[in-house]
């Protein structure tokens, strides 16, 4: 990519040309883990693109519907379509894509498919409505859900059907124990590698939610998150460190399933540990940060409890069609 400016705000461009160019039509549904998989990116710059045009007034936001193209005032009804099949420009300064095995190209929005359902119960992953899905092969699906069964995301039951779900608290207290022990330590060994103007802007926009922590909404939480825990490890060097880090971080799964879904609920306590880690990290306290961290993924773990406890009693608002719901 030949521009030195934030991954996030090149996707951005490149969806605004497109939604501006009618190649994006109004009412398009734009999930992250799809537009991804489209442009070839990861997930985390998508997000960020998408919740820039939302402010911009591009793209509108509703628990049910995500992000559509369009404003409410269009009056047009949120349509899911195949981005694949959209003539879209791609051109610009992204980068192609690397070669990828068929596996890659799919895996993480699959696992985001399967997150996403596994706090409303237990669903068995049908492997010819996957491979119809994506119209990969068996030999590739396979591929991915035995990758999925060694991230301990999934299993197989007496009848040799693919299970996902449900998640429980004791899943959630097994993920947290990693958690506080590798992330931590993953954010402190990037402290040295972090742009120090970059993190500035991460502590300006926690303090402007707290400022305006009433009309607070989850795309905002969506995006301080993903600040904290996903852009701040970016530069970890040690990747196995990074995505084993990020494999355990069921509570953000949960919190945000829970926002989205049900509602945001004051999340004073969360921001003003955001901005406590966020300042440690600021004055390059690796032992400072480490502490602030931990309290937060403790305090965290503790809401998110307390959240899949309601999550469970409801069933998920949308799941993918490779997935039955078996109980």
């Amino acid at each position: 990519m030949a521009t030195n400016r934030p991954y996030y705000e090149v996707i951005r461009d490149l969806l605004a040309a497109n939604i501006d160019g009618g190649r994006l039509p109004v009412g398009t549904r734009l999930i992250t883990a799809a537009v991804a998989d489209r442009l070839g990116v990861s997930r985390p710059p998508v997000k960020r693109a998408l919740a820039r045009l939302e402010r911009e007034g591009r793209l509108r936001y509703s628990r049910k519907s995500g992000y559509v193209v369009g404003a409410a005032r269009d009056g047009v009804e949120p349509v899911r379509l195949n981005l694949h099949a959209l003539d879209l420009d791609l051109s610009g300064p992204l980068s192609p894509p690397s070669p990828q095995a068929t596996w890659e190209r799919i895996f993480q929005t699959v696992e985001s498919d399967i997150l996403n359902c596994m706090p409303f119960g237990t669903y068995q992953i049908s492997e010819a409505g996957l491979g119809d899905h994506f119209s990969v092969s068996r030999t590739v699906i396979r591929d991915v859900l035995s990758r999925m069964q060694d991230r301990a995301l999934i299993s197989k039951d007496r009848s040799s059907h693919w299970i996902a779900g449900p998640l429980s608290a004791r899943m959630l207290d097994d993920a947290h124990a990693v958690s506080r022990l590798l992330e931590p330590s993953a954010l402190s060994a990037a402290i040295p590698h972090l742009d120090a103007a970059q993190l500035s802007q991460m502590r300006e926009r926690v303090r402007q939610a707290l400022d305006n922590r009433t009309a607070v909404s989850q795309t905002t939480i969506d995006f301080l998150e993903t600040d904290l825990h996903t852009g701040c490890l970016e530069p970890v060097r040690n990747r196995r460190l990074a995505d084993a880090a990020r494999l355990s971080q069921l509570s953000l799964v949960v919190n945000r399933l829970f926002g989205t879904y049900i509602g945001v609920h004051d999340e004073t306590e969360m921001l003003m540990e955001h901005r406590l880690v966020l300042d440690h990290v600021i004055l390059g306290d690796g032992a400072g940060t480490e502490t602030a961290l931990r309290y937060h993924l403790d305090a965290d773990h503790q809401r998110a409890r307390a959240r899949l406890k309601v999550l469970s009693v409801f069933s998920a608002p949308e799941i993918a069609p490779y997935l039955i719901r078996v109980h």
